[in-house]
């Protein structure tokens, strides 16, 4: 079965960029982390999000890579990490998720 698609009004289009988006957004004190961050549309993602002043945390198996990609851009942080294999401590912040499988 399909659903046909209508617009749902939010005043943005094809041509709208992240600085449209994000117009009069102060996220200062929030965090975002934005998975795959450090290239194509994820690292305009956290450009965007790291402009309108939140902390943002790029996870990524290729540390040097990351940072190599990132640089420069304030309030950006790399963790290296293994999405595939998250750590432990995920479950504490996730308990209804079964990060193992």
């Amino acid at each position: 079965m399909t659903t046909k698609q209508h617009a749902i009004g939010t005043g943005f289009g094809v041509r709208s960029t992240t600085s449209d988006v994000l117009a009069g957004i102060d996220l200062s004190g929030k965090l975002a982390l934005v998975t795959g961050g450090y290239s194509g549309l994820g690292l305009e993602t956290t450009r965007a999000l790291a402009g309108a002043g939140a902390r943002v945390v790029v996870p990524a198996r290729r540390r040097s890579t990351a940072v190599e990609a990132l640089g420069g851009i304030e309030g950006v942080e790399v963790a290296e990490m293994d999405l595939a294999d998250p750590p432990p401590s995920w479950g504490a912040i996730c308990p209804r998720r079964n990060w193992r499988g």
